[in-house]
């Protein structure tokens, strides 16, 4: 029966379905190989202790960090954490409760995108021949929410690892070997797992830096993964001793005491989808601290061009936004491959700090904006716009700029970033020409994004 449906099919379905139904029966990512638990913890209650022990010692620490407050977003996820933190029974139970009460990444259940998998590991294979194999020896953590695990030959997959093994793999590909890796925002510790289990150039050091409440789920869940191996929480602002943060293979460190980490070193800053959740106060103090902090690469990637009047999880108008003395290295506006993950806008950047503001004279400038002017203003085109536009090309780039992002569809929200910026810092001159125009322009864009969504947090 079985040979008479295999001579049969080809000819009686189209040839797209029976391309679709060989792929799908040849796939080593099928449906059936679900975990439905995961392994117990013989070390669980000491770990829980050590984080809660770490966590009580912030608990004195202002609710606003560096006088700054969080957006309402993540206030609203900290006063969750801070309701069910004590009564966790369990390392299992803090580790699911932060991947799928708190939304530190992508917890889709493995049913509903194993079909899926096969074309990331395929595509990631064709974007990264060179690290194939690491493709196949990497895999999700066996303490990690079981409902978005899939076990193929001995490894654990998710949704979450194809994303964490994209930024590693572009870090990897784009940057020399990196002893001290920062992560701006490190949620549960997913993305650090990874950097420190690669057979390629796992850094000596991997810093974490981020609320009180999400640095506890990151701890049970390295410990969780590192039983034997050293993990240091930051509990005072004094400056760490070089020699010491070597020997450390992990370093969380509360934001409350960032000035902890002023005299390391630090060869790559990473922020991914976090920096699109701050508001612009804090977009600011971080690429204030990305200047004066000694590091030299900076990977991030983080919404961009999302319509202003869907912000969603967004509360800032454009994010990053490096000073002068960084170099971009790379710059992607959509990737295809993060396409797979997502249906909204984001930029790829990785960026390297010389330390030397550029010298880019205005004229240069005014040149490289009417070449890209020339382009359809895509994703692309756009990042490439704000490229230049960080470098001061001046108030009559910014405008020209801004009035051809609201003549899209959607306008981008780097349209309200540039207009707000015109009205508060244009020159005398640009106000008696454009003023009425611009204040008309603002009002507009301000209506559009008071109706529509952002701060959004899931239940």
């Amino acid at each position: 029966m079985v040979n008479k449906l295999r001579k049969t099919l080809p000819h009686v379905l189209p040839p797209a379905l029976m391309d679709y139904l060989r792929r799908t029966m040849a796939s080593t990512y099928r449906r059936g190989k679900e975990i439905k638990a995961t392994p117990e913890l013989p070390e669980g209650p000491s770990i829980l202790r050590n984080a809660w022990e770490h966590f009580n010692a912030t608990s004195d620490l202002s609710k606003d960090v560096l006088g700054i407050p969080a957006s309402d977003r993540w206030n609203a996820y900290r006063e969750r954490i801070r309701r069910n933190i004590s009564s966790f029974p369990t390392a299992e139970a803090a580790i699911l409760f932060g991947q799928s009460r708190v939304e530190f990444g992508n917890n889709t259940p493995a049913k509903d995108c194993v079909h899926l998998f096969d074309l990331h590991a395929q595509t990631l294979k064709s974007e990264f021949p060179h690290y194939s194999d690491v493709l196949d020896e990497l895999g999700d953590s066996p303490y990690s929410n079981p409902v978005t695990l899939l076990q193929v030959k001995g490894r654990f997959l998710s949704q979450m690892y194809f994303v964490h093994i994209y930024y590693l793999l572009q870090c990897l590909t784009w940057l020399p070997k990196l002893d001290l890796v920062c992560e701006i925002g490190g949620g549960y510790g997913g993305l650090a797992r990874l950097w420190l289990l690669n057979p390629i150039h796992p850094p000596q050091t991997y810093v974490i830096i981020d609320f009180p409440e999400a640095l506890f789920f990151a701890e049970v869940f390295i410990r969780s993964n590192f039983p034997t191996t050293d993990v240091d929480y930051v509990t005072d602002s004094k400056p760490l001793d070089l020699n010491f943060a070597k020997k450390q293979r992990f370093i969380l460190c509360p934001i409350h005491h960032l000035q902890a980490l002023s005299g390391l070193p630090v060869d790559l800053v990473v922020n991914t989808g976090s920096l699109q959740e701050m508001s612009e106060e804090w977009v600011d103090f971080w690429m204030s601290w990305l200047r004066d902090q000694s590091c030299r690469y900076f990977y991030s990637m983080n919404y961009f061009a999302q319509p202003l009047g869907h912000l969603a999880e967004s509360n800032n108008t454009w994010s990053p936004r490096l000073g002068a003395e960084w170099s971009t290295l790379m710059m992607r506006s959509n990737p295809a491959y993060f396409m797979q993950h997502t249906t909204h806008n984001f930029a790829e950047i990785i960026a390297e700090k010389t330390g030397i503001p550029a010298a880019v004279s205005k004229s240069e400038l005014l040149t490289r904006y009417e070449r890209a002017r020339q382009r359809v203003l895509d994703g692309q085109g756009l990042l490439e716009c704000m490229e230049i536009f960080r470098f001061g090309p001046g108030e009559d780039v910014a405008w020209d700029l801004t009035q051809r992002m609201v003549e899209l569809r959607r306008i981008p929200k780097e349209a309200y970033y540039l207009s707000e910026l015109l009205r508060k810092n244009c020159s005398e001159a640009f106000r008696s020409r454009h003023g009425e125009a611009l204040d008309k322009l603002y009002s507009q864009l301000r209506r559009i994004r008071a109706a529509g969504l952002e701060n959004r947090i899931c239940p």
